[in-house]
């Protein structure tokens, strides 16, 4: 119960840090509520990594106190550049809207509950698999995250030039986008462990759900139900960043791609207001909607000042994408590019200039992804390969590498009409960034040539997320072409279809459950068949048992791949090799290969001293790992008189260097 009330705090610590400063910097500079809360998150974590390189640089520590005064920082310069007569537009999400037609129709009673309802079938299979607020994931890269807080809590910096420090034994500066870490380091004194869960939890299904249902209010503000519709199907959909944080555990990625919907509503907004000022129409402005919001900017100063907020608004957006990952704000420039360039179109006859938006956002996507400038991922081979015809089939039935299950294709057969019934109207763009972010999940799935997926690491599981953002809000069309077959004389569909419609949708979205605790128990439980794991129950009972009594000033030799490599943020004991990713230096090969004997035999006198200038002060050996690997290997041959032991299990030895004799 403890565990589960600091998940709590922690949680709301994080949401309030991601959300507030956005928020109040969009409204002092003039934007609307609705725009606000869609860029929130993603200016809260441009000011959390933006504010941690400041801190890092002049020396100050990374605090709760420091991130609050920089955010203030932030606040003031949005109010002073309203005081200057900048201020944002008017957009389709400032004006209530006005259903139009059947299809619009009311908003749906209930609605809370029925959000709240989707919510349980979502997170609850997680839950339970979990078992616990501070259950450690299995997988690579939450070793890697929960290191980079820990060594942020020791050293109170959160800069992304110095996180990457962790994965080095030499302490050498390495850059990584750290905007999540600078935020969830916010929280302190909290388990590092539980720390990670609130983080990843309100980060990926908060942002997500709003922005869904504001991606749906910006595209289609004359259907009452679309928000609602969108934030159902987000939360139901199997490859939601949530499924993939217990999938793949990209975290970082997958919370920049929880906030990328309500980046995208905001992109929506802002270019409709810019479109329908240079043009006098804009994507969809044939309602009464968007002649209101035309008439809000008219009235809200001159023109270039708006456009001037509404590009420092989307850059500072986009900074706080990148700053999670950066492949999240080259998916928004594809979008930005998709939407500009469609919308558009018709216009450049008599407004060329507008062809710039579109050439703008791709150019620097192309240096990207086929130049140096990519280095650091464009080497890398990529994830799961499959045939041609099964990536395909993937993204046609809705059977995406995040968790396949049935309930995609339910999901497919809503949004298909949508995607087809989209062509033919204002929204077609949507269509375009559908085929887009297609061709790069097929890229990825079968390991193209054309190399288009290499700033997503060549994996269609990242990818997936944005895929499933695009389908989720082309249901709302889907659903309003399936209401014109249901009722081809455009009045309102019966009573008892749409029951009969609302009960098989329950159905669905339960029978999804199994299938969700079995994915999650591959990676949450203590045992899954075919899968190795990092910690194993009776392991993490003698640590708990043992830490109290060592010396948290030394380290502990372990192969990375062992559960001693997370003792050092679950219990703050050092450890050699605090990520499985490390980069090794001479000196620690040169370790493990006296200690293995593998030159040949060395006196333990000179293995002593070796252990001591490396500080080391246990040595941990693990025979069942999460990964063998023959150079890790080599601490388990070890020579057992360095030391004594200090605990043993069926499958490990904790021994505790003494070099006194």
């Amino acid at each position: 119960m403890t565990d589960l009330l600091l998940l709590i705090l922690a949680g709301g610590v994080v949401l309030a840090a991601a959300l507030v400063p956005g928020f109040l910097a969009v409204r002092v500079l003039g934007g609307g509520r609705l725009l606000a809360l869609a860029l929130a998150p993603s200016l809260g974590a441009a000011i959390a990594g933006v504010g941690a390189v400041i801190a890092g640089t002049v020396g100050v520590p990374w605090s709760l106190a420091t991130f609050g005064v920089l955010a203030a920082l932030m606040i003031a310069i949005g109010y002073l550049a309203r005081r200057l007569g900048m201020r944002l537009p008017a957009t389709v999400l400032d004006v209530e809207p006005t259903p139009q037609g059947p299809s619009g129709g009311r908003r749906v009673p209930g609605a809370p509950w029925w959000i709240a309802g989707a919510a349980l079938v979502a997170l609850v299979p997680i839950a339970y698999a979990a078992g616990g607020a501070d259950r450690v994931l299995e997988r690579w890269d939450t070793l890697y995250h929960l290191s980079a807080l820990e060594r942020i809590r020791e050293t109170h910096d959160a800069s992304s030039l110095v996180i990457g420090t962790v994965a080095s034994t030499t302490g050498s500066p390495n850059p990584y986008p750290g905007g999540f870490h600078a935020l969830a380091s916010l929280v302190p004194m909290v388990p590092i462990p539980v720390v990670l869960n609130a983080a990843c939890l309100v980060l990926a299904v908060v942002p997500w759900v709003t922005g869904m249902a504001l991606l749906a209010r910006a595209l289609w503000p004359e259907v009452a139900w679309g928000p609602f519709a969108a934030s159902v199907t987000g939360l139901l959909a199997p490859a939601a960043p949530w499924d993939e944080w217990i999938h793949l555990s990209a975290i970082p990625n997958m919370v920049g791609f929880a906030m990328l919907p309500g980046v995208t509503a905001a992109i929506v907004a802002l270019w409709g207001a810019l479109l329908r000022e240079v043009t006098g129409a804009a994507p969809g402005s044939g309602t009464d909607v968007g002649a209101a919001a035309g008439a809000g900017t008219a009235s809200a100063g001159g023109p270039a000042r708006r456009h001037l907020a509404s590009v420092l608004a989307l850059l500072g957006a986009g900074l706080g994408l990148a700053l999670m990952h950066p492949n999240v704000a080259v998916s928004a420039l594809w979008l930005i590019a998709a939407l500009s360039a469609v919308t558009a179109l018709p216009h450049l006859r008599s407004r060329p200039l507008l062809a710039a938006v579109p050439i703008a956002a791709l150019v620097p996507v192309a240096l990207l992804t086929w130049t140096p400038l990519a280095s650091v991922v464009t080497g890398f081979a990529g994830g799961l390969q499959v045939p041609w015809w099964s990536g395909v089939g993937e993204l046609l039935l809705g059977l995406l590498t995040v968790w396949p299950m049935a309930l995609g294709v339910v999901l497919a057969l809503l949004w298909w009409p949508g995607l087809v019934a989209s062509w033919r109207s204002p929204q077609r763009w949507l269509v375009v960034a559908w085929v887009v972010m297609g061709a790069l999940y097929l890229d990825a799935a079968v390991d193209s040539p054309l190399n288009l997926s290499t700033l997503f690491y060549r994996g269609q599981d990242r990818l997936a997320m944005p895929v499933t953002m695009l389908t989720c809000v082309l249901v709302i069309p889907g659903l309003r072409a399936w209401s014109r077959v249901l009722s081809p004389h455009r009045e309102a569909v019966p009573r008892w279809v749409v029951t009969a419609l609302a009960l098989l949708a329950v159905v669905a979205a339960a029978s999804s459950v199994p299938t969700r605790i079995g994915n999650a128990q591959q990676n949450l439980a203590w045992t899954s068949e075919g899968r190795g794991r990092f910690l194993q129950q009776d392991e993490v009972e003698a640590w708990a048992r043992a830490a109290p009594g060592m010396d948290h000033s030394k380290k502990v030799l372990a192969s990375p791949f062992s559960g001693a490599s997370h003792m050092y943020a679950i219990h703050g004991q050092q450890a050699y090799f605090p990520v499985a990713g490390m980069a090794l230096t001479q000196q620690d090969r040169s370790l493990l290969y006296s200690l293995a004997g593998t030159d040949g035999a060395v006196p333990l006198a000179t293995q002593c001293g070796m252990l001591a200038d490396a500080d080391v002060g246990y040595i941990y050996k693990e025979y069942e790992t999460y990964s063998w690997s023959s150079t890790f290997d080599l601490v388990n041959r070890a020579d057992p008189a360095l030391g004594h032991v200090v605990f043993r299990t069926d499958h490990s030895e904790l021994i505790e260097v003494d070099c006194s004799a």
